[in-house]
């Protein structure tokens, strides 16, 4: 929020109705409705030359203030301080903000999405129906491993409700592999350590047919896994093609489906 201004005093109001009311009035006097020229030090950088600011950081919006004051002052011959740069921007609506993280995708892997997505755009409603989604993922036992806040009273820190449990030798979190359809959920396995592509191939044996006659699409399945490097094995790929009816392909960098 701006700072407040100071109110105008009652005596000021009242005069201020007295000359309208007389009809003295600085439009009348001038016939002009522009603001008086203030007093004060004039802009360093003329509004041309704050358009090269606003231009400069809408072609690189990472370049910082003092760098943009220095080529400045190569360019027009005039010293100022980085705070400058900083009221031309925010003059112009541009604030300095944390840049949002999102993984990175080049062109090539944007193409291939692409393509994935129009392949099956015009799928009928059928067609995702028996659809088996598969993926593994990690449960906390106790809670996110992020940071965990409470609020509590000086020198309590040490009390039982104000501390968060930790396991130092292992069983703090449990690795769970599943599978989904439309028509409800598949069977669910636990496993204590991560598996290689040995160990993910024995879990789909004993699931995948199992967890198709339980959803009973057994007939027209469709597998789909993301693109995990143990899912893209050799021998996991060869046991799909003939147990399978059908494998949806992987699109790259498919973002992981936690169940």
């Amino acid at each position: 929020m701006g700072r407040k201004k100071p109110e105008i005093r009652t005596e000021m109001k009242k005069l201020i109705v007295d000359h309208y009311k007389s009809g003295k009035s600085i439009r009348k006097k001038t016939g002009s409705v522009e603001n008086k020229a203030r007093t004060g030090r004039p802009a360093i950088f003329t509004p041309r030359e704050q358009r090269w600011f606003v231009k400069k950081t809408t072609i690189n919006p990472k370049i910082s203030a003092v760098k943009l004051t220095l080529e400045a002052r190569k360019r027009f011959g005039k010293i100022s301080h980085p705070e400058t740069a900083r009221n031309i921007l925010r003059n112009h609506d541009f604030h300095a903000r944390v840049a949002r993280k999102k993984p990175f995708i080049s062109r090539e892997n944007q193409k291939e999405r692409l393509k994935f997505a129009r392949c099956y755009l015009k799928k009928p409603k059928e067609f995702w129906e028996s659809v088996i989604f598969v993926d593994e993922s990690k449960f906390n036992v106790f809670g996110s491993n992020g940071k965990q806040k409470v609020w509590r009273r000086r020198n309590t820190e040490l009390k039982l409700r104000n501390l968060r449990a930790t396991v130092k030798h292992g069983g703090g979190s449990q690795l769970v592999w599943g599978c989904m359809s439309s028509f409800g959920t598949g069977n669910l396995e636990l496993f204590d350590s991560k598996v290689n592509k040995y160990g993910y191939l024995d879990i789909l044996k004993r699931n995948i047919k199992q967890s198709a006659q339980k959803m009973g699409i057994l007939a027209n399945s469709k597998f789909y896994q993301d693109s995990d490097p143990k899912h893209t094995s050799h021998i996991c790929r060869l046991w799909a093609l003939y147990r399978c009816p059908w494998s949806i392909k992987r699109q790259p960098k498919v973002l992981t489906i936690i169940l």
